[in-house]
């Protein structure tokens, strides 16, 4: 917990001189191992192929600091290694992939170069650089000794060494007082004894700098002030001009710490001051530094007017050689302006503009690209005309429905962008996608089969897998569809936290390492094979050989338990010799439910099978999916069709209202060669199957039917205690305890001394 509060304040601590952190909300687990077929978030890893240019496909989505890095890279502006590298930084810091900071590192610096001191004692003092703020906000956190310090103090003191030797006692005690300097880095105000006036010039000058250090960082803001003010004036102090952008930075630190109503006149105050540094020549080894902290300071005290300096100067295709804090704070200022809400939900279109002055065409683009509201189609159109720009026409066919009266300009303008572009995967799948939904299929087809081919190298697996996704829905029959609704991840991640951050390599376990590269269902396929393909399609594929084993396996289990539930003997018989084949352990129970005449006792036969086979499930996976043998149970509840439980008429309304803020929920989702009477079949089929509610429900009321019609049978005592069990370890809803009772009184009632009996001791009521 305290390294996760600590890397969360030195990220936020970036953006401005002093933030203090807001309380965490952790999340719980546990939590499964999910493919990521598509980045959302951010683009696929690792960034640095991002960050030279290899962009893929790019998505509104994404978090902003990549669409400027996009918008770079589609107006022809690359990087230099060294901005590429800072890019790639910012990125993982932002996602919290470094557990410790700068300073913290600084600090082993400043110890290790200390032990080169004689004389000292021999246990090094503890350095915490993070401080509480007085009350009554002492449970808010910052980062108060930063690297620079600790570098600053390194310097000198093997300067001073050289001057004066290690074992001297002017080394010794310059030491002990910059001791007492970090020791404010997290508590107290130890302060410094001023040296008497006959001390050596230089002594004293150390130690007027070092008590004026202490101040700051004890958060003795005017005490500070007036120390950094008096030591700028001596022209005899080695720390005169240091001391110059020091007054600023303190006031910037009293403007984050102080009173409320002094913030303004501080902020202001650091301004000024940092603007006569710029312009007096003789403080040019501060320029640098200023320059920097004057851009945090306008951040603060002009936001909207800081928006565009750095909307304007990150768009030059220029150097940058403060690139990852300028792109910081333009993405927080422009967060703050037109919101951070999830990106699916983005609805803002209008950014601020400084007085005077139009909207940076960054500025500009990101937000219109990201927007949802209807005016953000002819505003990209308009740029788009306007501007001739690879930028603006992504954002304009990313927008356009494909009866636009654009459109066909848009699509032949995405045609002449040439494959080493790196606008041409975005631009090829924004136009194919409208090729899709016309329902224009044979020239999408052939398009996308044209890029699969011919043009694969310049999709990352992401975007491939965007392509895949339409691919399917020209799909011209069950094998072709089969043949594209079969993906590799573009990565796997717990993504606790909704990140998307993959997992370390170096961290990989067997599990991991057996699923890098395995073909499996992404979401949109998975909704097909589940609610768009009827039983009479379904049962085709158990005979086809372009899926995996591990695929075919799924698909050929789920439709024998659908055709089960739905009453189709005739086809669960028939599939019952291929998924023998593909799950041996079933093959008694398959043997014996294949064999059996009477429908009813048939229905029993497979639904005994399903209750000791707890991984059957009328549906296929998405995904990695249930990690367990399908006669093992699940630990975490993934047990007889726990989805079930999940379908009622309000869960349905919420996914499709999900689905449709995704832009997914439409009629074209279902692939060409799906005829209407196959969708009406499968309508009507999957409101059977959500008829029964929660599988743990329907299992016991099936059983305890069975048993009061044939309590002779042997596997009855069996079948009630394993029904009662799903009621446990499968997913319930509020009618689960009044069918967990029943087949427990049952058991009981009619088989008390039974083995099955013995061990079934509680019913369950949640």
């Amino acid at each position: 917990m305290k390294r996760n509060l600590r890397r969360t304040i030195f990220a936020m601590v970036l953006l401005v001189a002093i933030v203090v952190q807001a309380p965490l909300a952790l999340a719980c687990g546990p939590f499964a191992l999910e493919s990521i077929f598509v980045f959302t978030v951010h683009p696929e890893y690792p960034l640095e192929n991002f960050a030279r240019g290899n962009l893929g496909v790019v998505l509104p989505s994404y978090a902003r600091s990549y669409l400027f890095v996009a918008y770079r890279h589609l107006n022809g502006a690359s990087f230099t290694a060294t901005e590429q590298q800072a890019l790639v930084d910012l990125w993982r810091d932002r996602l919290d992939l470094r557990w410790t900071n700068e300073a913290e590192n600084a600090v082993d610096g400043w110890l290790e170069a200390r032990k080169k001191v004689s004389g000292l004692p021999a246990e090094a003092p503890k350095i915490d650089v993070y401080r509480p703020r007085e009350k009554p906000h002492e449970y808010d956190v910052y980062l108060n000794c930063q690297q620079d310090a600790f570098e600053n103090a390194v310097a000198t003191l093997a300067a001073r060494m050289q001057k004066f030797g290690a074992d001297s006692a002017t080394v010794k005690e310059w030491v002990d007082a910059q001791d007492q300097v970090f020791a404010n880095c997290s508590a107290g105000q130890t302060i410094p004894a001023a040296l008497p006036a006959d001390a050596d010039a230089l002594r004293r000058a150390d130690r007027d700098y070092q008590i004026a250090a202490a101040s700051f960082y004890s958060g003795s803001f005017a005490a500070a002030i007036a120390k950094f003010e008096t030591i700028a004036a001596d022209t005899n102090s080695p720390w005169r001009t240091k001391a110059q952008y020091l007054v600023a930075r303190t006031l910037l630190r009293k403007a984050s710490l102080g009173p409320e109503e002094t913030k303004q006149e501080a902020l202001k105050a650091s301004e000024e001051r940092l603007t006569k540094i710029l312009s007096d020549s003789e403080l040019k080894e501060s320029h640098a530094a200023a320059m920097r902290l004057l851009g945090l300071v306008r951040l603060r005290l002009h936001p909207e007017e800081r928006l565009h300096e750095l909307g304007v100067s990150l768009a030059r295709k220029t150097e940058q050689p403060n690139l990852k804090q300028d792109l910081w704070d333009y993405t927080i200022l422009l967060d703050g302006f037109i919101g951070d809400e999830d990106a699916h939900h983005r609805k803002s279109f209008s950014v601020p503009t400084a007085a005077g002055e139009t909207t940076d065409d960054l500025t500009d683009w990101i937000a219109t690209f990201q927007s949802e509201k209807p005016e953000a189609v002819d505003h990209s159109l308009t740029r788009w005309q306007e501007t001739s720009s690879v930028p603006w026409l992504i954002a304009a066919l990313a927008k356009v429905g494909p009866q636009h009266a654009k459109a066909a300009a848009l699509q032949q303008a995405a045609a002449n962008i040439p494959p080493t572009s790196p606008g041409f995967a975005s631009a090829s799948f924004y136009s194919v996608r409208l090729d899709v939904a016309a329902g224009r299929s044979a020239a999408a087809r052939t398009k996308i089969d044209d890029l699969l081919h011919k043009h694969a190298s310049s999709f990352n697996r992401s975007a491939l897998n965007l392509l895949q996704q339409q691919r399917v829905l020209v799909s011209q029959n069950l094998e072709d569809f089969l043949s594209h609704a079969q993906r590799t991840p573009g990565g796997l991640s717990w993504n606790d936290d909704g990140r998307e951050v993959p997992v370390d390599e170096a961290e990989a376990t067997d599990e991991l390492k057996a699923l890098q590269g395995k073909t499996l269902f992404d979401t949109d396929a998975g909704e097909i094979l589940n609610s768009k393909l009827p039983l009479a399609v379904l049962s085709q594929i158990p005979e086809s050989n372009v899926l995996p084993e591990n695929l075919r396996r799924d698909v050929t289990q789920a439709v024998w338990l659908r055709a089960v539930l739905l009453g189709d003997a005739a086809t669960a018989t028939a599939l019952a010799p291929k998924l023998k084949a593909l799950v041996p352990e079933m093959a008694p129970l398959l043997d014996n439910y294949a064999a059996t005449r009477d429908p009813a006792a048939k229905k029993f036969a497979a639904l005994y099978a399903w209750l000791k086979f707890p991984g059957l499930e009328p549906v296929v996976d998405t995904g990695i999916g249930r990690g367990q043998p399908l006669n093992e149970q699940e630990s975490y509840r993934d047990n007889w069709w726990c989805s079930a439980a999940f379908s009622t008429p309000e869960s349905r309304a919420i996914a499709e209202k999900e689905k449709t803020a995704a832009g997914l929920a439409n009629d074209n989702r279902v692939p060409a060669f799906v005829t209407t009477a196959q969708r009406a079949a499968a309508a009507k089929e999957n409101a059977t199957l959500e008829s029964f509610g929660a599988a743990p429900n329907y299992l016991c009321r099936e059983v305890v039917e069975w048993a009061t019609k044939n309590p002779s049978d042997p596997r009855v005592p069996e079948a009630l205690h394993l029904a009662v069990k799903t009621t446990r370890y499968g997913c319930t809803d509020k009618q689960t305890g009044r069918w967990s009772k029943a087949a427990y009184d049952f058991l009981h009632r009619r088989y008390p001394n039974n083995q099955w009996t013995k061990q079934t001791p509680y019913w369950f009521k949640d």
